[in-house]
This record gives structure tokens, sequence and C-alpha cells, in this order.
């Protein structure tokens, strides 16, 4: 690897993240890409500074806490992702139905997925840097999605 270009520059064809073209991690930016990767290029220090590079990730990742994906058998995943989207939907500043179902709130956000090869969804829940509200509309998400699952036993 030349000397001059960072770890993160070998992702990219040249470095111009937003070249045509350029792919980030096997994906082009158009697909759908977050732009984590151009965001580091942007932000990443100078070889030589003293703070590590991973400090920046550690620090973007704090600004929004995330549940993670979590796993929720249910009998009906459809009926348990049309039940969120009845409840949530309206009140949401942003709707995407690709791949699932993401609403974005104000201070939160959260994706549902459903598995392709189980009878399961998948829940991530993320804020904006609030922990403790993360982890309440979590636990408020996972409620919804047993209260629809038990009622169809």
């Amino acid at each position: 690897m030349n000397a001059s270009r960072s770890p993160i520059d070998v992702v990219y064809k040249s470095l111009d993240p937003f070249a045509p073209g350029n792919m980030v991690l096997g994906q082009k930016l158009t697909e759908g890409n977050s732009g984590l990767m151009a965001w580091l290029r942007t932000y990443e220090r100078a070889p030589s500074s003293s703070s590590p590079q991973p400090r920046l990730l550690v620090e973007r990742i704090g600004l929004f806490p995330s549940s993670g994906w979590i796993r929720c058998a249910t009998a009906n995943p459809i009926a348990a992702l049309e039940h969120l989207r009845s409840l949530y939907a309206s009140k949401a500043l942003d709707t995407d139905e690709t791949d699932g179902l993401s609403l974005t709130f104000t201070e939160w956000r959260f994706k549902v997925h459903i598995s392709q090869t189980r009878s399961e969804i998948l829940l991530n829940v993320e804020s904006r840097g609030d922990v403790e509200l993360m982890q309440l509309k979590t636990a408020e998400l996972l409620a919804r999605i047993d209260e629809k699952s038990s009622s169809e036993f």
C-alpha cells in the first residue's frame, strides 16, 4: 500500500468518494449506502496525529445510540409489521418502506425487517444521543410486537 494513502483510501478507486463508480465496501454510494465511510474519509485525522482514528467512529456512534438488531419471533411477521405501521406511521416525519418499514421521528427512529428464512421480524431502534429514550422506545416496540403476536394464538 502506498504510504501516502490511509486504509480508508484503499476502499475507494480514487480519492474522491463521490466520483461515479466508486465503491464503499462493495456497494455503490447510489445504492442506499449510509455514507459513513465517506464521512470517515472526510474527517479522518492525519496519520501523524496522536489520537487514534477509531475514536472518531466511537464518537459518531455515540451520537445515535442503537439497540442493534433484535430478533422477535412471531407467528405472522407481516401482521406485526402492519400493526406497528398503524400505530406509528401517522406520527412519523419520514416513512420508508424499502425492505421492511423505517419510521423517523424527531428524536428517534426504528426499522423493522421481515426475516426471509424464519417466522420473525428484526427490530432496530436508534435515538439522537439519548440512550434512555432508545431503551424506552425499544421496550415499547417489543411490547407492541408481543401484544400482536399473543393475539394471534
